[in-house]
């Protein structure tokens, strides 16, 4: 079990597009955000050849669009389609306690900032073997 990771992304995603425990929307409209955040996921583990695992653990750092004070955990609403996406693209056989210990989710030291005029946050993900079985 190294203390390094075996695979390492960052996903962007515009302020508009993530979920955040504190958001009221229709869901409908959530429902559609995590379809499009879970296949964002699933297309990033695979075009970079993320490894198969058998348990691992998830460190979430999130560089928001801004230096305002927040609540890191409140993103879980995104953090768990990355997840989902994370075991389709057979990176992990499930997101259960067996497999995965986390998401750990802390700020990114970095701003985000701006792309094209609008906020941005960035979900710098760190996968890290933990063998076999729990």
């Amino acid at each position: 079990m190294s203390s390094e990771p075996v695979w390492e992304t960052v996903i962007r995603l515009a302020a508009s597009d993530v979920l955040n425990l504190n958001d009221r929307n229709h869901w409908s409209k959530a429902a559609s955000k995590r379809r499009t955040i879970r296949q964002l996921a699933e297309q990033t583990a695979r075009f970079s050849r993320a490894p198969r695992l058998e348990r691992a653990r998830l460190v979430v750092e999130i560089a928001f669009p801004d230096r305002r004070r927040r609540d890191p955990h409140n993103w879980m609403g995104t953090v768990k389609p990355i997840v989902d996406g994370l075991v389709d693209a057979g990176v992990l056989p499930d997101d259960d306690a067996k497999h995965l210990l986390g998401p750990d989710l802390r700020r990114h030291p970095a701003v985000a900032g701006k792309r094209m005029g609008s906020p941005i946050y960035e979900f710098h993900l760190a996968l890290y073997d933990r063998g076999g079985t729990a």
